[in-house]
């Protein structure tokens, strides 16, 4: 809808031309503000912004002075020059009187501005100000879903570090090109992927920089609000728990999440905090679940991420699994710490810091379908070390991508 500003000092005038933009243009009463003088009209271009401004060529400067056709012609030059001033997109002139339409005409011309002849006796100028009026909404419109267009992206893909995990997402084959938003201080990174089912998907990509869940959770939120995303993706590397059946590098599929932080510290008997558990299971939307069950049957998709891999990698077959997985505010360095966390589900397959942020934002945007994926680097004990992270981002990255590829 467009908004528009009528400055008249004529109630009976101004209220024609609102009663028709009202009842034949179909424009809200609540889009329209009326000013009777230049002063009404200034106050009114300094607090909002106007598509349309409808100006009498004889207004008066202020409710005490009288008309004259010089104060509408300075009020135009000012709407130039005065910064304050909300310039309106579109600007028409109106008189009853011919002789000043005729003097004016030029003046209007000049800036491609229209002038058009009020008169109760004819409807020309209706169908003047109908056909602008259906010009700047349609403009309007398409500009709008030009914007939304541009800003709008199927998935959505984050990762916690830049390196390696953001790495092995740029080096997908997505045609990334970069960009940044104003204000905004992420980088982010648009491409496309075109799936085997014939459809073409948006995608744009960012790097947290950061470790954590209000990380992960403030950017899931800045994604899905300015990009309006269907599926929010995070990959990258996390912990895994022994005697699963997992080894270095296999691929952890969220099925549900946990923060293992939650719940109330408490003293035991010998005056020791101990954490008693609250959590809250946030699970992965189920007809994702599908599809990646559907997906997992095909081995040789799984086992041809493994071989493209060219650094150090196991010597065991890359594996990939669907379970429970918890998120926490701390690295995990200690056996007896992953005991203490798996305590509470003993189906539990990966440990990480970031997931359960997302999938917490996730759940205020009910149009959003939220899933992490991540590999295993280390089992969070003692022997944790970095010599897995390269391969573990790698096969989350390009799991991911296969799984677009085939699936979606």
């Amino acid at each position: 809808m467009i908004n528009i500003l009528i400055l008249d000092d004529s109630s009976e005038k101004s209220n024609s031309i609102k009663r028709f933009l009202i009842e034949d243009c179909h424009i809200s009463s609540d889009n329209i503000n009326e000013g009777r003088c230049i002063k009404e009209g200034r106050k009114l271009l300094y607090e909002n912004d106007y598509d349309l401004l409808l100006l009498d060529l004889v207004m008066p400067r202020d409710m005490d002075s009288e008309p004259n056709a010089d104060e509408s012609l300075k009020f135009l030059d000012e709407i130039y020059y005065n910064s304050s001033i909300h310039i309106p997109i579109h600007i028409i002139g109106f008189s009853q009187f011919d002789e000043l339409i005729n003097i004016h005409q030029d003046r209007f011309d000049d800036k491609l501005w229209h002038l058009i002849n009020f008169s109760y006796s004819s409807n020309a100028w209706k169908d003047k100000l109908n056909s602008k009026v259906c010009y700047i909404t349609s403009l309007k419109q398409r500009f709008k879903d030009s914007i939304e267009s541009k800003n709008n992206f199927d998935i959505a893909i984050i990762c916690a570090l830049e390196i390696p995990e953001f790495r092995e997402i740029l080096d997908l084959n997505c045609s990334w090109k970069r960009f940044h938003l104003e204000d905004d201080p992420l980088i982010y990174h648009e491409g496309v992927i075109n799936t085997v089912n014939g459809n073409t998907l948006k995608v744009i990509a960012c790097s947290i920089n950061k470790m954590g869940m209000q990380a992960s959770s403030a950017v899931a939120t800045k994604l899905a609000v300015k990009f309006n995303i269907k599926y929010l993706f995070m990959t990258g590397i996390c912990a895994g728990v022994r005697n699963k059946d997992l080894d270095y590098g296999d691929i952890v599929i969220c099925e549900n999440i946990t923060d293992y932080g939650s719940g109330k510290m408490v003293e035991n008997e010998v005056g020791e905090l101990v954490l008693r558990p609250e959590p809250h299971q946030i699970p992965t939307d189920p007809n994702l679940l599908a599809k990646l069950n559907s997906f997992l049957r095909e081995e040789d998709k799984i086992l041809r991420i493994q071989t493209q891999y060219r650094g150090k990698k196991p010597t065991t077959l890359l594996k990939a699994k669907i379970g429970p997985t918890t998120s926490g505010s701390y690295v995990v360095s200690s056996e007896s710490v992953v005991n203490n966390i798996t305590s509470s589900n003993r189906k539990l397959l990966g440990i990480d810091m970031e997931g359960y942020g997302m999938y917490l934002a996730s759940q205020y945007f009910s149009n959003t379908k939220t899933l992490m994926i991540k590999s295993i680097c280390d089992f969070g004990d003692k022997h944790k070390a970095d010599d897995y992270q390269h391969y573990a981002s790698f096969t989350s990255a390009n799991f991911l991508y296969s799984f677009i590829f085939n699936m979606l």
